[in-house]
């Protein structure tokens, strides 16, 4: 009888299409908020500055202007936190996923001697559960 092992995963980014893809939406998704965002500010603004007349004040222009570019920074910062937190949760998945795949593999070439054992908050637990419950039956069946 074989043991539960304990595994970690040693790379963040185990499924590098599927992480970036979602990555990439993720970053999309955000640019596109951003973007209407800074559109809607902006007319906004200018709409107080035109309706009070106020066109011609150098200072409130300006600081209608730095809020602006502030939520452009703020774009350019929160971009490489919402790339990092779409790896973290993918990796929650596609993790799972090519380990389920790689015990599969090993089944389809005779080798029933699986257990998964993934790791505590790992998505795809109840199919793991049901590749080694598959794996039990095809080990009894066997022998």
């Amino acid at each position: 009888m074989t043991t539960a092992r304990s595994y970690r995963r040693r790379t963040v980014i185990v499924d590098r299409t599927f992480q970036f893809r979602f990555v990439g939406v993720l970053l999309a998704l955000l640019f596109v908020l951003t973007f209407g965002a800074l559109v809607s500010v902006y007319l906004a603004l200018w709409y107080t500055l035109y309706t009070f007349e106020l066109l011609n004040d150098s200072v409130t222009v300006s600081l209608f202007t730095t809020v602006g570019l502030m939520v452009a920074l703020e774009l350019l910062l929160i971009g490489p936190f919402v790339a990092w937190m779409g790896i973290l949760l993918t990796h929650r998945v596609s993790g799972p996923l090519v380990r389920i795949q790689a015990a599969l593999s090993q089944m389809r070439e005779g080798q029933f001697d699986v257990h998964l054992t993934l790791r505590k908050g790992d998505a795809l637990v109840e199919l793991a559960e049901s590749v080694n419950r598959l794996a039990a039956s095809l080990r009894d069946r066997t022998t």
